[in-house]
């Protein structure tokens, strides 16, 4: 008698060992350099340019999952992941040794086309490397390694800082991305698996070609869209034309070109509109602010770099909480109901960050409204996903997928942006000086500049409320989804 085929049994097992080992790496990446940006700022200085570090990895990897489809259906998913992962692990020694701001900022970018093709590749890996019936539970797998490592990124970070510094950070992605790639070396097939008997199994596409062109205008249309967070005037002007430009040439491209790298439909159809919107909303707001507690922290608490580095942790703890209490209300309602709770929970957290902020009241509060916003961010993302998968076809699900991770990545990269901005913008009209805020960071603050910690603290409290304002149009943005929820009835079946 032949025993089932199970997902960690002997065929499956390198295989999703070495996918789950890149994914623990890319999640870690991330998460792990927020946590340490106050000694990166303390170390390297241009404080200024420090926002760059998370943003520029951000943004190029998110143009690079858009390119990375088409180079795997055309090259395999194998010679990909050798490729991606090699090119993981040789920039992540390349961050560790920048020695300057502009430096660590360039190498990050090159980082992040490679992050964006590893991403690709996980998802891709399970497709052509498990069988249809145990894909849902290797989906589950890797969605449980990014709680997991969104609770052990932010420790690990603490724990390198505090016996060495910032760069060791990026040092452990060396072993692990080198042991993923022993194991799924010629372990990862480049094409689908054989189904069981009796299951047929799609066809893969052939021919794609990557919309160059349009791979260039999203590109253009991101960066300027950035460059609206910019504190000179002169640049903010000449990021929004190049973005109502960008917008109008992509649309006349889009519209011509079979197959775009983003089809407009999946941006801005009325089925999908609500969904990307509260998703987009929720991230913007929770990861942004999110993003520069440590720098709060450290800088205007004065609290350790371990504890900074620690402080990552509560917002991811709670979306890890959101992410859980979603899929238990979808088993009693319908994802839009549960989107309308979570923007409840997501915009009154929000709030209470702002308010907490204001007051500097004690970190035990902080902590907690940052925990509640994660269970905001959690609910809503989770939702979101489950609804647009039941608003569209099977056919269109790989590039609806992609058009709305595109959005996501693009909405936190830009609230990021924005907090940090705002933030900075503040310490430079009280103070005049953003460089300042690197003696604040630093072990032995000598000469501080009078005000500087009031002018950071207030600053991050600006940067809060208007991390709130964009929490607030997740509210009605849900309710919409929820009114339109029996128009898509059809879609779910």
């Amino acid at each position: 008698m032949t025993k089932p085929d199970t997902l960690w049994g002997p065929r499956h097992r390198p295989v999703m060992t070495a996918l789950i080992s890149i994914i623990a790496i890319a999640s870690y990446n991330n998460l792990a350099a927020t946590a340490v940006l106050p000694d990166i700022g303390d170390d390297l200085g241009r404080i200024n340019l420090l926002p760059w570090v998370i943003t520029i990895e951000l943004l190029t990897s998110a143009v690079a999952v858009l390119a990375a489809g088409p180079i795997v259906d055309s090259a395999g998913v194998r010679k990909t992941f050798q490729f991606a992962g090699i090119g993981f692990m040789i920039t992540s020694i390349i961050v560790a040794v920048a020695p300057s701001m502009p430096a660590l900022i360039a190498a990050r970018a090159v980082q992040g086309i490679f992050a964006g093709g590893v991403m690709t590749v996980a998802t891709a890996g399970i497709g052509v490397a498990i069988p249809s019936a145990l894909r849902p539970r290797a989906f589950a797998a890797i969605s449980t390694v990014w709680g997991v490592m969104g609770v052990l990124g932010p420790a690990i970070a603490a724990v390198l800082v505090a016996v060495s510094s910032w760069r060791a950070i990026f040092v452990a992605n060396i072993p692990v991305t080198a042991i993923a790639l022993l194991i799924g070396w010629n372990e990862l097939p480049d094409r689908r698996v054989t189904e069981p008997q009796g299951v047929q199994s799609p066809a893969p596409e052939s021919g794609k070609r990557i919309d160059g062109v349009g791979l260039v205008l999203v590109t253009v249309i991101t960066a300027a869209t950035l460059s609206l967070t910019a504190a000179t005037p002169v640049v903010v002007i000449g990021g929004a034309l190049a973005m109502v430009a960008g917008v109008w040439i992509y649309r006349w491209w889009a519209q011509r070109n079979p197959e775009p790298i983003l089809r407009l439909p999946h941006l801005s159809a009325l089925r999908y509109r609500s969904v990307h919107l509260t998703s987009m909303a929720v991230l913007a707001a929770g990861v942004g602010i999110n993003s520069l507690l440590p720098l709060y922290i450290r800088g205007v608490r004065q609290q350790s770099t371990t504890v900074a580095a620690f402080s990552v942790l509560y917002m991811t703890v709670g979306w890890t909480a959101g992410a859980w209490l979603s899929s238990q209300l979808q088993d009693r309602w319908r994802g839009e109901t549960v989107s309308v709770v979570g923007s409840v929970i997501a915009f009154p957290a929000a709030v209470a960050v702002a308010v907490v902020i204001h007051l500097d009241a004690s970190l035990p509060f902080v902590y907690l409204t940052f925990v509640c916003l994660g269970m905001g961010v959690g609910t809503i993302t989770s939702t979101g996903a489950a609804v647009l998968q039941n608003r569209t076809e099977l056919s269109e699900m790989g590039r609806l997928n992609g058009a709305h991770q595109f959005l996501r990545t693009i909405s936190l990269t830009v609230g990021i942006a924005a907090v940090a901005a705002i933030t900075l913008a503040v310490v430079n009209h009280r103070v005049g000086d953003v460089e300042a805020v690197r003696e604040l960071l630093s072990d032995d603050p000598e000469s501080v500049p009078a005000g500087l910690i009031n002018a950071l603290s207030d600053g991050y409290a600006w940067a809060a409320t208007a991390a709130a304002a964009m929490a607030a149009v997740t509210v009605p943005a849900a309710v919409h989804l929820f009114r339109t929820r029996r128009h898509h009835i059809s879609s779910a079946r």
